[in-house]
């Protein structure tokens, strides 16, 4: 983010040095440098370096298409689209009503808070950089919100890691609608055999495949009765301390997922932290994306870089 002068100290420091790595709140409250979290990482010449990544000039979108979770978990409303007629059919115009959520997005840091009790208050919850849920709903308070990032966009590179195809290489059978944990060993066995390293400021892709599971072998029945279940799981990294330090360590300043969470849901009662804590430590998450068409692209080395 060239345009700003950022103290970067807290975020150079490895994650066992943080004084709180749960609290590494840069900025003041309401300013820029606070609504971009881990997004202070991109510098100038973070992106200029990503772009010197380019080799093919080979582009693949990774949107999922809008209206593949018609039917969607906690009462998500579908995707609207209204063609409407203007000078009697002279022109039209596109109306659209949906939920960010219904398909691949970025996860802003209003999206999810973590748990912070107190002996007065057990059930607090709090936001990246202290947020209260009383300011999230005041609609004139926009601190932590996207359009601090969405000035200057996301320019970054981005390291594929597929555990499809690892998972195939090494036998292991899951279904990605089921509680299957990968963990932080088999992501660093599937990078080294990928041949990836990683670089500060990085943005780390992980298929899974679960946007693929729901396109080819679920029919709308099957997507209605896993919608409708009390207890919807599905695949995702293991939501452990160990995972975050390494994904701090890395310096990621966000990860990317195919699955409708990065990670595994329900979380699991064995993961030594709760949900909300990437966020809260002001890592940007993305979710369902459609990462297949970028596997393809493999051979040319290009996400490799």
């Amino acid at each position: 983010m060239g345009s700003l002068k950022i103290n970067l100290s807290l975020h150079d420091m490895e994650y066992d040095s943080l004084p709180d790595p749960r609290r590494v709140w840069t900025g003041a409250p309401g300013s820029r440098e606070e609504g971009l979290g881990r997004l202070v990482l991109l510098t100038p010449d973070v992106v200029a370096r990503a772009a010197n990544c380019i080799k093919t000039g080979c582009r693949v979108g990774m949107n999922w298409d809008m209206n593949k979770l018609d039917v969607a978990n906690v009462n998500r409303a579908p995707t609207q689209h209204h063609i409407v007629s203007l000078f009697g059919g002279a022109a039209y115009d596109d109306v659209y009503i949906f939920n960010p959520q219904q398909s691949s997005q970025w996860d802003g840091l209003r999206h999810f808070s973590a748990a912070f009790p107190t002996p007065n208050e057990p059930e607090r919850r709090l936001f990246y950089g202290g947020v209260t849920s009383k300011e999230i709903e005041d609609r004139n308070n926009t601190r932590i919100g996207l359009q601090h990032w969405a000035r200057e966009g996301i320019c970054k590179r981005g390291v594929l890691l597929d555990y499809v195809r690892y998972a195939e290489r090494h036998s292991i059978k899951y279904s990605t609608l089921s509680d299957h944990a990968i963990p932080l060993h088999t992501l660093q066995d599937c990078a080294k055999e990928q041949g990836v390293t990683f670089r500060r400021g990085d943005l780390l892709f992980v298929r899974i495949g679960v946007t693929q599971e729901l396109d080819t072998k679920m029919i709308a029945s099957d997507k209605l009765a896993y919608a409708s279940s009390p207890n919807p799981q599905h695949a995702g990294i293991e939501g452990t301390e160990e995972m975050l330090r390494w994904i701090w360590d890395e310096g990621f300043a966000a990860v990317a997922g195919d699955a409708i969470s990065f990670e595994v849901y329900p979380p699991k009662e064995s993961h030594s932290r709760g949900e909300g804590e990437a966020e809260v430590s002001g890592v940007f998450l993305t979710n369902t994306f459609s990462l297949a068409g970028g596997c393809q692209l493999e051979s040319s080395l290009t996400w490799r870089s």
